[in-house]
């Protein structure tokens, strides 16, 4: 285990008894309709000009971000992580005692182990994620369990809870909202829009804010483009603020990363076997 704190053991017990109950709830949902389980692979890599998470901005520069994801009759398991392209912040050097080669350093990567369970226009997700932050130092691994809901309607209303039961012990929510448009055979323009809200202990943990309150506002566009039956390129632009007066006063008051608002975009090769 990673763990630097002495929390390995309650760590472990806490991840077990979540996926305990997941498996719980998944026991006593109806059996779906006859569907031929398969399983399912999917790689991506996303070039980007910030790293901006929950209305923070993480890294300021390009940034690449590659995924994979395997997949089982309702059960995925994924792995993301986050590359820095450029020695980001090397003068304030704010997340390790080293910023001198940060390019090329892998910052964070996340575990995610998800089921996901669908009937008429209803689907709902339950899971846990493992963030990992191999090269900061004085960044700490933890552990979030999270539900996702949504709603095959128009604009497909999704809420997801989120709720770190390690290092920070708060709760982020997050209600979005989406539309596809069809624009040619092989082509789709997807919007999205969605805001954020969190208790006091998020809060603080993340900004020094002691308060609850909403947290960041996003839209974002994208264009699906398929080029070949297993492979996509999209194009992305995203727009992110910070809503909250407090939680934006503190980040304009940080040494690094103190943009309230951000616009950045970039383009991802996704392909499915």
């Amino acid at each position: 285990m990673i763990r630097r704190n002495g929390k390995t053991i309650n760590v472990c017990c806490n991840f077990i008894a979540l996926l305990l109950g997941i498996i719980l709830i998944i026991s006593v949902m109806p059996v779906q309709a006859e569907e031929k389980p398969a399983v399912s692979l999917d790689a991506e890599a996303l070039v980007i000009s910030k790293y901006v998470w929950r209305g923070l901005e993480v890294n300021e520069d390009f940034v690449v971000q590659p995924s994979i994801t395997t997949g089982y009759n309702g059960f995925s398991f994924n792995v993301w992580g986050n590359m820095d392209l450029t020695n980001f912040g090397e003068d304030e050097c704010v997340y390790t005692a080293d910023c001198k080669d940060r390019s090329g350093q892998f910052t964070e990567v996340d575990l995610t182990i998800d089921y996901t369970y669908s009937w008429d226009k209803f689907s709902l997700s339950a899971g846990v994620i493992n963030y990992l932050f191999p090269n900061w130092d004085e960044s700490e691994d933890t552990y979030e369990f999270y539900l996702s809901g949504t709603v095959d309607v128009l604009l497909q209303p999704t809420l997801a809870i989120y709720r770190d039961f390690d290092e920070v012990g708060g709760f982020y929510a997050n209600l979005g909202i989406g539309h596809s448009f069809s624009i040619g055979e092989n082509i789709s323009l997807d919007l999205s829009a969605s805001v954020g809200y969190a208790d006091s202990d998020y809060n603080k943990f993340y900004f020094g804010v002691d308060d609850s309150s909403l947290v960041d506002f996003n839209v974002g566009a994208s264009l699906p483009i398929a080029v070949w039956e297993n492979i996509t390129i999209t194009p992305v632009l995203n727009y992110t603020s910070l809503i909250d007066n407090d939680l934006r006063d503190a980040v304009d008051d940080g040494d690094c990363c103190n943009n309230e608002d951000n616009i950045y975009g970039g383009i991802s090769v996704a392909v499915s076997f």
